[in-house]
């Protein structure tokens, strides 16, 4: 059952909105009025499922759909070197972010920054009231821990972008506080630990599992995970370590579902691998990722073919004897080569011929009236680098129809690979290492790593293993940021597969992908720019360096 964060469309959440902490510069002009709403756990429950409904999964942009990030036709791994967009026109990872034209005045994220203080403040009042209403103990405690857990989550997705941030923990209200509600940025290293702190605490009083119809909520795994990941962002090794290992340790259930590209779908939601996701429902709270996400055409419609693959992210998926194309795989035909590959190349990617939708897509040169074929030049509108995404798109959707496919945020198979690769930085190869790795990669049909691995050759592995396994959840490009290796990445043209016909035979050529370069500039985009309009509206916030 599918638990529903509709929004809290009264008076108490119009309230809300009009003394929001937009930019910081709160400008409240009363405080609620409502006087029942904290007079009882339930109604105090109803403002909690509208701070759930906020939820957020990645960074909310101003700029075209102004959807988060991972619902919307231009999803973060197209910040990367894992996937660029089949569209150019007005999209900002091509226009802004490739191009390096973004700013303090041209900011990528500028509605992210303010609604997520918008959320925090919500977090605030309900902390603030609950601690003070005149209900039972256990009631109050489980919707602070819920609300302290959401609060780190919205910090946390803001300090993920901008590194240190002002840390608000009491609504703030100009008519009573006057200046003090413009406030500085906190460290970066202050804004961890608080993080840190609130998922520890928080956890105390949240539940190991939860019931169905509770499904979506917060659980102690949930606060773990954001604070295994937190940790693990920040190079804290050993914390993140400990703290991953406390989820695998757990009696909540946790285990990898044994279909990589089925686990994604809407009918096997909320399974044994889900720790966090944020949960849609199609006539209520839906996306229409599917619309941007399939093939320009497919069998029951058109998609817009706004995520395609990178030959980079294809030469990651190893074949079926654990090894690359090149490091020499005995599996490699260079006149098929996408034979033996592993279950997830398979459940995450579309090819030319691959079966999709009861239909064949074919992206080769030479097929009339193909409208799935490759965009040479890159002026935007088919697939710019020969291939579209199969994972997280559910073939039973209607491409334009409302979807209520969840969001995951945090699966059991991150945490495996986090507490692998923390364990690694803090000890070197040790057997647990391989136990977790070996068993990600099992379910993708791979033999084990190789034994004897140095603890830099094992890192290597580790990256390779979170850039497949996590590909187009959002993960690659922080990745990307906290390794410090974004500058040596986005080096060099990104490429894609140009496939023509010579003599009957098919001929794959490795090309640049038109519009496939990233402008980075290693002194300063480790971190967005903070949007000038929060810096004019608080003189008490300074920009990151180098904007």
């Amino acid at each position: 059952m599918k638990p529903l964060y509709t929004p809290f469309l009264i008076a108490i959440s119009l309230t809300i909105l009009s003394c929001s902490d937009e930019m910081i510069d709160v400008q409240p002009t009363d405080q609620l009025s409502d006087g029942t709403l904290w007079s009882s756990a339930d109604n105090a429950g109803l403002f909690l499922n509208d701070i759930y409904n906020s939820l957020n999964p990645g960074p909310e942009s101003s700029i075209w759909t102004n959807v988060p990030s991972e619902i919307s036709n231009d999803p973060l791994d197209n910040f990367s070197d894992n996937s660029v967009s089949g569209n150019i026109a007005g999209i900002p990872s091509y226009e802004n972010f490739a191009l390096g034209t973004y700013g303090p005045s041209t900011p990528i994220f500028n509605r992210h920054w303010r609604n997520m203080y918008e959320n925090i403040r919500k977090c605030n009042l309900l902390i603030v009231n609950v601690q003070k209403a005149d209900f039972k103990e256990d009631s109050k405690n489980s919707l602070i821990a819920q609300a302290r857990f959401l609060r780190a989550y919205y910090y946390k997705s803001l300090v993920d972008l901008y590194g240190g941030v002002p840390l608000i923990l009491k609504p703030l209200n100009r008519n009573t506080d006057g200046d003090e509600i413009f406030t500085a940025r906190n460290t970066y290293e202050e804004c961890v630990s608080f993080i840190q702190t609130e998922c520890e605490e928080a956890s105390i009083n949240l539940p190991l599992t939860v019931s169905s119809e509770n499904i979506g909520r917060a659980t102690k795994g949930a606060a773990w995970a954001l604070k295994g990941e937190l940790e693990l962002y920040a190079g804290k090794w050993q914390d993140a370590a400990s703290t991953n290992l406390k989820i695998m340790e757990s009696s909540a259930g946790y285990d990898l579902y044994p279909d990589y590209e089925k686990l994604f779908h809407i009918a096997n939601e909320n399974n044994e691998e889900i720790i966090f996701d944020v949960q849609y429902e199609a006539e209520i709270k839906g996306t229409i990722k599917e619309k941007y996400w399939n093939p320009i055409h497919v069998a029951d419609g058109n998609g817009w073919g706004a995520v395609n693959p990178t030959q980079d992210l294809i030469d990651s998926y190893e074949f079926l004897d654990g090894k690359t194309e090149a490091e020499g795989s005995a599996l490699f035909d260079p006149s098929n080569p996408y034979k033996n590959r592993s279950q997830r190349f398979y459940g995450s990617i579309i090819y030319d011929g691959s079966t999709w939708k009861d239909d064949i897509i074919y992206t080769r040169l030479g097929i009339p009236n193909n409208r799935n074929e490759i965009d040479v030049p890159g002026k935007g509108g088919k697939t710019r680098s020969g291939y579209f995404l199969r994972k997280l798109i559910d073939p039973s959707i209607v491409p334009g129809n409302s979807s209520g496919s969840n969001a995951i945020i945090w699966r059991y198979a991150e945490v495996l690979l986090n507490y692998a690769e923390a364990k690694n930085e803090v000890s070197g190869p040790d057997p647990s290492i391989y136990d977790v790795v070996n068993k990600v990669r099992q379910r993708a049909g791979l033999p084990n790593l190789p034994v004897g691995l140095s603890q830099s050759e094992l890192r290597e592995r580790i990256r390779r293993e979170r850039r497949v396994e996590l590909a187009f959840e959002g993960k690659r490009l922080f990745d990307l940021w906290r390794w410090k290796i974004a500058d040596d990445v986005f080096n060099k043209p990104l490429q894609g597969m140009k496939i023509s016909e010579d003599g009957g035979n098919l001929v794959y050529e490795k090309i640049n992908i038109g519009g496939g370069d990233i402008l980075f500039d290693a002194t300063k985009n480790y971190l967005m720019p903070i949007p000038e309009n929060v810096i004019s509206s608080n003189s008490k916030i300074s920009q990151n360096s180098g904007y």
